[in-house]
């Protein structure tokens, strides 16, 4: 059974975050059909996805997060690709008794893009401070800095604790 990293982000963060490096390498964990089939179940939202075009707008996705956490300019085909799918997301407006409600619409890949845009649009997009870590998180903190206290930022407090007692 795949175990995904950061769970719980906005839909284009957790699709995102399915690059995770294992051991210092770069790993796809949707790159079959079990990681794929496993992480959608996470989405049931979504329904069925052909996964090449969802492994095809993931990197378009990444493309354009990493650059938004490095404040440069993104890929303009990434760019192109996220706005294309984006732009067939389709909203609507149903009312309950809990008030109005929006459902976005127009199938799994439009909706995955219109959540990458608001991420970037929100302008809380960050990459995890750990420099062998390459995932993504939209943060409500701004002091936060790693993608997950218990790992990167562990690491981080035990190398500070090496170096200072090495020092003395």
């Amino acid at each position: 059974m795949t175990t995904f990293p950061l769970l719980g982000e906005p839909l284009a963060v957790d699709l995102a975050n399915t690059i995770a490096r294992l051991r210092g390498r770069d790993v796809d964990l949707i790159a079959d059909d079990a990681g794929l089939t496993a992480w959608l179940s996470l989405h049931p939202q979504l329904g069925a996805v052909d996964g090449d075009e969802l492994r095809a707008l993931r990197g378009a996705i990444r493309e354009v997060f990493q650059a938004t956490a490095e404040t440069r300019s993104a890929d303009p085909d990434a760019v192109t690709a996220v706005n294309a799918a984006a732009f067939r997301c389709l909203a609507t407006l149903t009312s309950t008794s809990d008030g109005p409600v929006v459902e976005w619409g127009g199938g799994p890949l439009p909706v995955i893009a219109r959540s990458a845009v608001e991420v970037v649009a929100a302008a809380s997009l960050r990459g995890c401070a750990n420099h062998d870590c390459v995932l993504f998180f939209a943060h409500g903190d701004e002091r936060r800095k790693f993608c997950d206290t218990r790992t990167c930022a562990n690491r981080a407090r035990q190398a500070r604790h090496r170096e200072r007692h090495a020092q003395a």
